[in-house]
């Protein structure tokens, strides 16, 4: 019967596991802003459809004045997402005010 054995020609040394455990832990507030900005790009990125699809369904429905404010809201949050290089801190500050504007158009919906 034949056997096979497998055997590591070379292995990691410790230093280089330190080493590697030390770059993961470096990355990780890296890595976490990317994740949230993504996250947020996400979330602004559905609310601005949502609302323009509202505005253009249910737009007759209120003030001229709230009306500019939401489409206004909404030119803001575009620019903010469609930055070259995103600032997920605004895009969650425009987020929250498209999401305050928006409410008067909800309103006015039910």
């Amino acid at each position: 019967e034949h056997q096979i054995r497998i055997q590591a020609s070379g292995g990691l040394s410790d230093a280089e596991i330190e080493k590697m455990v030390k770059d993961a832990e470096a990355n990780a507030e890296a890595d976490k802003k990317r994740r949230e900005g993504v996250e947020a790009r996400n979330q602004a990125e559905s609310l601005i459809h949502s609302s323009e699809k509202s505005l253009k369904d249910y737009g007759d429905k209120v003030s001229e004045t709230d009306r500019k404010a939401i489409e206004d809201a909404i030119a803001a949050l575009k620019t903010a997402v469609e930055a070259s290089e995103p600032d997920a801190e605004d895009i969650k500050a425009k987020t929250n005010t498209l999401m305050e504007v928006s409410m008067k158009l909800g309103q006015a919906i039910y």
